[in-house]
């Protein structure tokens, strides 16, 4: 019993750290995932590490490929619509079912992330790492305060996957914001109308996850004219 627990822990460390760089890009879109050289690169075992490579494929955030193995999936713009778009639908009506049944808690959790993410954004350092894994964190953190409240555990779920895969997406492509005083404000307003119980809300939060594809789709795009 001890054991299995021993191992399942071990899983559990091994999939959190894989999922951060390959969201995070450290892991690079297509690379094979060789347990051999995960076992070197994180001081793991083979065992645990399967088993993190399993759970991260039923995410969508690995590829099991029959007899190739594992990998990262690639970025391409097809996929990308396709997390947009789906997130564009699960999202809004997730925050819609959350301001109908939140509570004060809720609206606490709102206004907590919102105060960690100024803060984050106001001692921001776009150049290092380590920023935007502090900053990642904290808007990560609010997106999912915003739907705290919905009464629907699967869908909360499905949201945190898309959030995640859309992550990866911003990370890879090194998306730099420049107008951090602009992106705060979309999530004061988002904050606000959700308080509010605002039915506008769900409209803007919608347009929020549509405007930040654009810029990604725009780079993937000037990739594949100078590919």
């Amino acid at each position: 019993m001890i054991e299995q627990t021993l191992d399942s822990t071990l899983a559990e460390s091994a999939a959190r750290r894989l999922r951060h760089d390959i969201v995070a890009g450290s892991l690079a879109p297509e690379a094979r995932l060789r347990l051999r050289d995960l076992t070197a690169k994180y001081g793991l075992g083979a065992t645990p590490l399967r088993e993190a490579l399993a759970r991260l494929a039923a995410e969508g955030l690995v590829v099991l490929e029959g007899q190739k193995g594992f990998s990262v999936p690639p970025v391409t713009r097809a996929h990308l619509d396709d997390i947009t778009r789906s997130r564009q639908i699960v999202e809004p009506e997730a925050l819609r079912l959350a301001m109908q049944s939140g509570d004060a808690e809720w609206e606490d959790g709102i206004v907590t992330a919102l105060s960690l993410l100024r803060h984050e954004i106001g001692r921001r350092d776009p150049g290092s790492e380590d920023w935007l894994d502090r900053y990642e964190a904290r808007h990560h953190r609010f997106h999912a305060a915003l739907i705290a409240g919905c009464p629907l555990p699967s869908l909360k779920r499905f949201c945190e996957e898309l959030y995640v895969q859309k992550t990866r997406y911003r990370r890879v492509m090194k998306i730099a914001f420049h107008d951090w005083d602009h992106m705060l404000g979309v999530h004061v307003r988002l904050a606000d109308l959700a308080l509010a119980r605002d039915a506008e809300a769900a409209g803007q939060l919608a347009a929020h996850i549509g405007k930040t594809a654009e810029h990604v789709l725009a780079l993937l795009d000037g990739q594949a004219r100078t590919g």
